[in-house]
């Protein structure tokens, strides 16, 4: 009669690439997301030297102001003394503060602030300094995307929690 065959049938094998497949992309979602969460990271990081470098200027900047009433051209002398990077006043993707002014920053500027391993970058980052506030936020100029929003300054990115 019939003799039963031994062996791995057609079902069985589907049945465990399926798994396979599906075991492999979580896994691949999984490494993805942990990319993306320490690529984020590391920006917020750099952020954040970058921010604490540029308290550092506006209370020099501050201190120079003094008390007393200055003209113009001696707060911009100042400035341009203190603050690090080149003033712009357009092209940015968000708006300025009252009293906010931006600075584009550059190699030079990075090694300037000690931050050696973001020179090729340099041109991503920019300072908003508000001496009067003694104030600093740094934006990063190509963003970064969370839940369908775009987000360019540090203060924006901690308040969105990331």
């Amino acid at each position: 009669m019939y003799k039963k065959e031994k062996g791995v049938t057609l079902v069985i094998l589907v049945i465990t690439v399926m798994v396979l497949l599906i075991i492999v992309g979580v896994v691949v979602q999984t490494g993805v997301s942990g990319i993306r969460n320490a690529e984020t990271e590391s920006l917020k990081t750099n952020l954040l030297l970058i921010q604490a470098k540029g308290k550092e200027y506006v209370e020099n900047a501050n201190f120079h102001f003094g008390t007393g009433e200055l003209t113009e051209e001696q707060k911009t002398e100042i400035k341009g003394q203190y603050l690090k990077g080149t003033l712009i006043k357009e092209g940015l993707p968000i708006e300025l503060k009252e009293n906010e002014e931006a600075y584009q920053l550059n190699s030079e500027n990075m090694k300037e602030m000690g931050l050696n391993d973001l020179i090729e970058t340099a041109g991503d980052y920019i300072m908003i300094y508000n001496i009067q506030g003694e104030s600093v936020d740094v934006m990063y100029k190509p963003g970064i995307s969370k839940n369908n929003q775009k987000l360019y300054t540090l203060s924006s990115i901690e308040e969105a929690g990331i």
